[in-house]
């Protein structure tokens, strides 16, 4: 995807405001570095199935992250902010 206002390529991690919109219950959603293993945390949790949010930095090795969610749903990521050296 190209954007007007890229990341920097040495961006290692990024500030999200995470968004789901279920459709129905959703356990959680877990947000993680690319070619990690996959985390024992969730980044947000929407049991009762309504539209949730989250702020959530996520760190990153190569810019990009991976995304599980425990059911069907609609992922919205927000990028606020980044850190970089």
């Amino acid at each position: 995807v190209h954007s007007p206002c890229p990341l920097p390529e040495n961006a290692q991690s990024y500030v999200f405001n995470t968004t789901v919109v279920p459709q129905g219950s959703l356990g959680y959603l877990s947000l993680w570095p690319e070619g990690e293993p996959w985390p024992l945390v969730s980044t947000l949790n929407a049991l009762d199935g309504y539209i949730t949010n989250n702020m959530a930095i996520v760190p990153t090795n190569n810019g990009l992250v991976d995304a599980y969610a425990s059911s069907l749903t609609h992922l919205i990521l927000d990028i606020s902010s980044y850190f970089a050296p």
